[in-house]
Parts: C-alpha cells; structure tokens; sequence
C-alpha cells in the first residue's frame, strides 16, 4: 500500500473559489519516503494579500508557473492507486477535488486524516495542529504553511502513526465511494457541495417520490455512510435507488431531530417504514394493582392504549426508566425491572423504601410516581430550550407552552437577550405529541449545553 502526503496552498478566496498556488506530495510506503513532486501553480487570479502574508508566496512567485490543467494529468498518474494522506484531509482534498471538478474530472482516491488518526493513536496533547504537534514531537517543520515544507513535516509524522499502528492504518482510512454502484441520475458531485453540519437530509428515487429521511449531526458523512453501506440487502436496495439528494440545516440537533420526526409522521417514507428504530415502538405504562399502588413497566405501543412518553426501542425505555427510578426513589419491583417475590434488589442496598414489601405507604409512593408523571409534562410550565442556530448570530429554540411542545424557530441573539417574548414573531408553531415530548425529554436529559429560559 502506497500512500499519497500531500499539502496544498491556495489563494485564500471564498473555498468555493479556492485556487491551488503550491502543492506538494510525497509517496511513502510507511517506513520510508519514495517520491516526491512539488510545483507552484498558476491560479489565474490574484493571491489575496493575508495569504501572501501566511506562506510568503507571491502573485510575481506563480506567475510563470504552470497552470492547473497543464499539471493536472502528472498529479493523477503520480497518485494513482495510493492512499490520499493530509493534516486535515478534508481540506486538501475537497480543494483537489474541486480544481478537477472544473476540468471535467472525477478525482476521487480513498483518504486518510493525520490530525484524527493522531488523536487517538497519539493521545494527551494539547494541540493536534501541525505547528503544535510537530514540535512536540520534535519534527522540524520548516518554513510553515508552505507546501512543500508542510507536507516534508507531514510524512515524519505519518511514518510515527505507521509505526504506533505497527503498519495496520485501515480504521483511519476512509473509502471513497463508487459511482458504479450508484443510480445513473444521481449527480455525486452534488455531495461535495452538502455541509458536514447538523441538519435532516432527504432521499428520492427517479421519480421523484420520497423513499427515505434522516437527522445527523453530520449531514454529509451520514449521507456518504449510506453510499457505502453494503451490509444489508435492504441498505443495498435503497442505495441503488436514490436519484436525488435534498437536505437542510437545523444547527440544533433537538431541532434536527423534532423535523426528522415530523417529516416521517407526515410522508412515511418507504425505507423508514422498514426500520424499526426510526418508529416510536415502546412506551412507558402505569397501572395500580390491588394493594393501591402505582406499577410501572415498558411495553410495546397499541392503537388502544395511551403511553406516558414513548420511546424507540426497549433498550432505550428501560435505559430511561432506570435513570427516573433512581432520579425519584422508585421500587425496582415496581417498575418490573426485577423480578422477586419478595424485596427487590434496591432495598438491600438501602436505594428503595420499601414499597415492594409494602413498608413504603402507598400514599407516599404514588406521590413519588405522581412526581414523575408530572415531569414528564414538564411540570405544566411554559419556556424556552435555547440551542445553537444555523449562523453564528443566531439562536434556535423550542417552545414549550404549560408543558407542551408549541414548535420550534431562530432567532437572532441580541432580540432574544433584548426581550425574550421577540421569540413569539419567529415561531413554527406545531401540533405536540408523545413522541415530541419524548424527543424533548430524552435530548435535554443527554444535551446538557441546552439553556432553559423561562417565558
């Protein structure tokens, strides 16, 4: 296996106009350097004057320099069939990607990121960025932020992963996809263009019709992951059927997650149909036996009867009812997570008062499964969950109003700090359920960044 270390300097534009003014790549086997190639390159335009600042190149430096196309054909048979490795890859490579793009070609090379492989090969330091972390380790790095220099620096520290890894980087590498496997309307190259950001994409066939929807927090990568799935003959299926790709951003992930649930409820998309975590399954029930106290226990979800909060699978209640078992004092036994005929396990370790032996009043256990109810519903109270927005001057929110969800919005962050009730003008109202209070509770109870603002 050959790998490609490569380094780019660009004209520091707008990245969708990034244009390469030095490159640099060095072909290592792991243990040794092999070949190296290193141009400057003609972008065709001015290099901005912070950039000449940064790396020291100048227009007069590339201007007799070849252009990109003039160098093009060298680069790909240089790098043909090796692995493409740089300090932050999805720069380097987005911006290689992007020049042939231009050229009408399709540069694709699986890929591999140092600063991510360092993370975890190369644990406890403080900073992974080039200038940091070869210091630490005491790599000359040269004249930084030049091509050439950057990439010299790059390839020691790759031969270090090599050899911490002991030769065995396949976790690390990412494959690229093949455009073979994927349907001939679908246009790939409108992936490079989708943000690696927090938000629900959309999938479609050639028809048009809506065959799957999905929430990540990485929207990009989730949609690449798809591509590449090949473990199910039903992920296969759907992969080979998507024409069309549709996404938008929610820079919340509550909020990514109350559309993705939206979305689904309101078209039903074949492929989510057929995967069961993307349904509300399971839910959280109460019944009062015969003594007056209150039980309560996971199940599976009926037309007939109406849960207290729902969940998408019986891992996930129980998880849940676990953490509200110990959060409000409650029996083991009676919330049928132990089975016994006598005490359950919690009140040998002094965690349960007694209810399952009836030393615990029922009056005083119902009140504490009364508590819980009663927070489920959010107390009845009406106010804000705070998150992140789409842009930096912005906030998303979530609406709740006397303990249900109202629906969700974005504002800009000086009228919300300037009055709080600007947030009404900016609001989606939306019809609550269940499984919206469910998507609420579990978030706030695992996001614990998410502010609270009362109204």
């Amino acid at each position: 296996m050959i790998f490609a270390i490569v380094d780019i300097e660009t004209t520091g534009d707008k990245p969708v106009n990034f244009k390469i003014i030095e490159i640099a790549i060095i072909l290592h086997d792991g243990e040794k350097e092999l070949d190296t190639y290193h141009t400057f390159v003609n972008p065709e335009q001015k290099i901005s004057p912070f950039i000449s600042r940064l790396t020291g190149i100048t227009d007069a430096d590339v201007y007799e320099a070849p252009k990109f196309y003039e160098v093009a054909k060298d680069i790909v048979e240089f790098t043909k069939d090796t692995i493409f490795v740089a300090h932050n890859v999805s720069f380097d490579y987005s911006v290689m990607r992007r020049e042939y793009r231009r050229l009408g070609y399709d540069y694709r090379l699986d890929h591999m990121c140092t600063i991510q492989s360092a993370r975890i090969l190369l644990p406890g330091h403080e900073s992974y960025g080039l200038k940091n972390i070869t210091r630490d380790l005491n790599i000359d790095l040269g004249n930084h932020h030049r091509a050439i220099d950057d990439t010299r620096a790059t390839a020691k520290l790759f031969h270090i992963l090599y050899d911490k890894a002991k030769g065995n980087l396949a976790t690390f590498i990412k494959r690229e996809i093949d455009p073979a496997v994927l349907h001939p309307n679908l246009d790939i190259n409108a992936l490079d263009e989708i943000p690696n950001k927090i938000g629900v994409y959309k999938f479609y066939d050639s028809d048009k019709s809506l065959i799957y929807i999905g929430k990540s927090i990485h929207v990009k990568k989730r949609i690449e992951q798809h591509f590449k799935n090949t473990k199910t003959p039903k992920a296969i299926e759907m992969r080979e059927r998507i024409a069309f790709i549709d996404h938008f951003l929610t820079g919340s992930e509550l909020i990514a997650l109350l559309r993705e649930s939206e979305e689904i409820k309101n078209h039903q998309p074949v492929y989510n149909r057929a995967q069961k975590n993307t349904q509300f399954s399971h839910g959280l029930y109460m019944h009062t036996d015969q003594n007056g106290y209150h039980h309560l226990h996971v199940k599976k979800n009926t037309l007939t009867e109406k849960p207290l909060v729902t969940f998408t699978s019986l891992a996930s209640a129980k998880k849940y009812l676990e953490f509200w078992m110990d959060e409000f004092g409650l029996c083991q036994k009676l919330c049928h997570l132990h089975k016994s005929t006598s005490a359950c396990f919690n009140y040998s370790i002094k965690k349960c008062d007694g209810a399952c032996i009836g030393l615990e009043s029922v009056e005083t256990y119902n009140l504490k499964v009364a508590e819980l109810t009663e927070n489920l519903n959010f107390k009845g109270e009406s106010f804000l969950i705070i998150d992140k927005g789409r842009k930096s001057n912005e906030y998303s929110f979530v609406s709740i109003k006397e303990g249900q969800y109202e629906g969700y919005g974005y504002i800009h962050r000086y009228m919300l700090k300037r009055n709080t009730e600007n947030f009404k003008k900016f609001l989606t109202k939306q019809e609550s359920n269940r499984d919206f209070q469910s998507i609420i509770k579990m978030q706030l109870h695992k996001d614990k960044k998410l502010e609270i603002y009362p109204v």
